[in-house]
């Protein structure tokens, strides 16, 4: 049996199909964790480039194909507090911004769905309560094998 049939094995009985939109995405965070809207110029330009370009080429945007100029996004960095403390404790990257200390931020795409944040740990967390739709459950398309390996990951602590 191969990796992508053992997980199939191992998760595909625990999910139940059905993709959240962004908004739900946005109210789940802010049940987490204590978030500030802010302006993706408030991220360093070569973080933003990088989003854009993952977001241009991502599974979500395949069918879409939408281009640099046609994304929309929004951006939160998490408040450093006891509600955010596991985040900031657990591994995330540091970035060099207008701030004294690192924050952990989150950027959503609106159009594709596409998420990304600095803290491996809550991005895995946002996949996962994303979900997946009901086609991609039923036609095991490469979504569907995300989602798996997200929840492999996630569990294994893989973050």
């Amino acid at each position: 049996m191969n990796n992508r049939e053992n997980l199939v094995k191992k998760y595909k009985h625990k999910i139940t199909p059905g993709e959240k939109s962004i908004e739900e995405l946005i109210d789940f965070l802010k049940q987490k964790v204590d978030i500030i809207e802010i302006s993706t110029t408030d991220l360093p330009k070569s973080i933003m480039q990088h989003i854009v370009f993952n977001v241009v080429h991502c599974l979500r945007n395949q069918q879409l194909n939408l281009t640099a100029d046609e994304l929309n996004f929004i951006a939160y960095k998490l408040s450093k507090n006891d509600k955010s403390n596991l985040y900031y404790q657990s591994n995330y990257a540091h970035i060099s911004n207008n701030e004294k200390d690192d924050i952990i931020y989150v950027v959503f795409e609106t159009k594709t769905g596409c998420i990304h944040s600095n803290c491996n740990r809550l991005l895995l967390e946002l996949f996962i309560e994303q979900g997946i739709s009901e086609f991609d459950y039923k036609n095991k398309t490469p979504m569907f094998y995300a989602y798996l390996g997200y929840l492999d990951a996630y569990n294994n602590g893989e973050y």
